[in-house]
C-alpha cells in the first residue's frame, strides 16, 4: 500500500465544520479508496483540465510550482479543501 506525507491542505471551511485532523485522515483513507466517505466527505485526486474556482486555482498553481501531489476534499461535488501531498517511497 502507498504511504503519503501531507504538505499543505488549504481549508475553505470553518474549522468549527471540520478541522485539519479530519481532513488529512479523510485525505489519508480515501485517496486510493473512492468508495471512502465519512459524513458526505471525500477525497479525489487533482486531474488537470477539470474547471476551478479561481482561488483554488491559485493554490493548485502553487503546489504544482512546488512539485506536490495535488488532491481534494470534497463535500459531494463541492471542493471544501485542497491537499499538497508527496508519495513516500516504500521499502519491501
Amino acid at each position: 500500500m502507498k504511504k503519503y506525507k501531507v504538505l499543505d491542505i488549504f481549508s475553505y471551511v470553518s474549522k468549527n465544520i471540520i478541522d485539519l485532523n479530519q481532513l488529512e485522515d479523510i485525505f489519508h483513507n480515501g485517496i486510493n479508496d473512492a468508495r471512502y466517505v465519512v459524513n458526505g466527505y471525500h477525497a479525489e485526486r487533482y486531474e488537470q483540465g477539470c474547471k476551478l474556482e479561481e482561488n483554488i486555482k491559485m493554490a493548485v498553481c502553487d503546489l504544482e510550482n512546488e512539485g506536490k501531489n495535488i488532491a481534494f476534499i470534497k463535500e459531494h461535488k463541492k471542493i471544501i479543501a485542497v491537499i499538497g501531498y508527496k508519495e513516500l517511497l516504500c521499502e519491501m
